[in-house]
This record gives C-alpha cells, structure tokens and sequence, in this order.
C-alpha cells in the first residue's frame, strides 16, 4: 500500500505593499516560509474520507477531499496528521492545510500535479501568494500583486478573489539561520464578512504608504539580507509595519498585540513584526532560546494568555516523501 507523508511549513506574512492601485497594480505582498508550526499528514488510500487529529481542520481536510475527489475522479483518502498550524492566527493555516492534502490525494492517485493546476485547485492567493509559494519552495518571498483595474477590480482578501490568480513572483531567495521567536498572544480571529468589510471600507490606502513600504524593502531588508545584517533587516521591517494596511491590522487586533511588539522592543530584540492579521508575532533576536522565558512570563501577565516557540525560516518548502510497501 502506498502511503504519502507531507511535512508543510506554515508562512509570516509581513504586508500588502499597495493598496491604493493608482500606478495599475493592487495587492503585492512580504512574507517569509516557517519551519514550525507546520502540519505534518500522513496519507492512505481509503473507499472513504477518515481524517483523524487533524482537531479544529477537521471540517476543511474533508471539504478539500471532497472537492478533489469531484474534480479528478479518485478514491477517498484515510488522513493522519501528528502536527497542525493554529487556525486563525496569522500563519496560514488554510492554505497550508488544502496544500498538504492537495499533494497527499495526489501522489495516492498518481495525478499530475504542475504550479498552474495547485494555484487554480487551492482557490488561495487573490491578495497574496506567500503561502503558495511557501508551500512550493519555502524562503523569504516577494509577488507582484495584480492588475487593477483588470485582473483584480476591487479591494478583496484572497479568501473573496480566488478569481484574480496569484501575482507573479518577482523574488525567493534563502534566508538566513536566524533566531525567531514566534509569540502568540490570545486574540481576534478576523476572517470572512469581517475581512472583507475591512478592506471595502478602508480602502484604498493613501499611495505614500506603498511608497514607505517599497522603500524598506528595496534598500532597507533586501540589502540586509544580502549582507545578513540582522539588525538592519528588522529595522526596516519594522518601518515597513509602520504605515498602510499593517497598522489596519495591528489596529484589529488590539491591546494584544501592541503589548507584545512593545515587549519585543523592551526585551532588547533587533524588531518584531505581526503577520497578516494577527496575532502571531516574530521577534528577531540573537538568541530566541534566551528570550523565551521572558515571553512565557510576559504572555502569562496578559489576561487571556498565549503561547510562544523558537522556530527559523523554511528555505525548502514543503516535504514529501512517498512509501511503498506493495
């Protein structure tokens, strides 16, 4: 019997670059592929769909079973998973988790899958492409966002604008080994009519933010990352949070989050940065081991609490492996 293991990394996003579509374009988007948390799935062929630990993923692993038995006439799928991605907490859980099981149904049934074929199955990347392309090569990522008017006519989450298509990829490259302390506070989980109403309302952004955002990117962390100057890469993370659609985010979650990226700033860290909505927070530092202790106890001050783990960014994206014992 032939049994599929895939072993997925989970994605930070830093930002959308461009809200404000005056030059022709929306969306583009920063983001960086994670080594954990991620889910881990192992996979049988199966007369039926059976999908166990997979806890608050159930519903979405089956749906996506479904959907991909329907489109390539296979068989069911018996899916084990031993690691999962917190739901809803800015690390992209969603897309991870259609991804894994995407790869799974596919090796079982021997069906071809190319980039063209997962980005139109997923349904995921009408904002941002970051956790496709994480899930494809891992690494530290830049996509290109989409024509606007044109290909994408309104200010839409991916989850509202499958139809846009991923933007082009315009940068991946390895990242270095650098210390992540990954903190997660309790917070909002912001999705669906929330999401969109956020961005049909707030939108378009002023054009000077894309202006500040493109800035630090191009000669603040780019540069930095080629001379791995950590420092200097966190700065101009932290610039490039300071204005446009990330302060919309941060601003969604609250209390939360504000204490956490002052505790990054107090505890000496070089910068930290939440991802997408939130609440999740990278904290750059020389040693995220060290620090951890101070995050356990500043996350057990907050009323609601949270968790935090060391972690570093996945250059290789998803793993998968293939065993058959026929």
């Amino acid at each position: 019997m032939k049994v599929v293991h895939v072993d997925t990394p989970s994605r930070l996003h830093f930002g959308l670059i461009d809200l404000n579509g005056d030059i022709g374009r929306i969306d583009g988007s920063i983001g960086l592929a994670l080594d954990d948390p991620g889910f881990s799935l192992t996979a049988r062929a199966s007369g039926e769909t059976i999908v166990r630990g997979a806890g608050v993923h159930e519903d979405r692993a089956r749906a996506t079973v479904s959907r991909l038995r329907a489109a390539w006439d296979v068989g069911g799928a018996d899916l084990r998973f031993t690691r999962t991605i917190p739901l809803h907490s800015g690390l992209g859980a969603g897309t991870q988790l259609i991804l894994a099981v995407m790869h799974a149904l596919a090796r079982l049934y021997d069906v071809t899958l190319n980039q063209d074929h997962v980005m139109r199955l997923s349904g995921r990347g009408g904002a941002s492409g970051i956790g496709l392309h994480a899930f494809l090569a891992g690494g530290f990522i830049v996509d290109g966002g989409h024509e606007f008017p044109g290909r994408k006519q309104s200010y839409l989450p991916s989850a509202a604008s499958a139809e846009a298509g991923v933007g082009p990829l315009l940068l991946r490259q390895d990242f270095p080994e650098w210390d992540i302390l990954l903190v997660i506070p309790t917070g909002r989980h912001i999705s669906g009519e929330e999401e969109v109403r956020l961005f049909q309302g707030l939108c378009p952004m002023p054009p000077e933010a894309a202006m500040h955002i493109c800035h630090a990117l191009v000669m603040g962390m780019l540069p930095a990352l080629a001379e791995r100057n950590l420092p200097r890469f966190a700065e101009s993370l932290e610039r490039a949070q300071a204005v446009g659609w990330k302060q919309v985010e941060i601003d969604a979650q609250g209390d939360a989050v504000r204490k956490t990226l002052q505790f990054a700033r107090d505890s000496g860290a070089h910068g930290a940065a939440m991802s997408s909505w939130g609440p999740a927070t990278a904290v750059f530092v020389d040693d995220a081991h060290a620090l951890k202790p101070q995050a356990d106890a500043f996350l057990n001050s907050l009323p609601n609490g949270g968790v935090c783990l060391v972690t570093k960014a996945n250059n290789v994206g998803a793993r998968i492996t293939v065993d058959d014992t026929s």
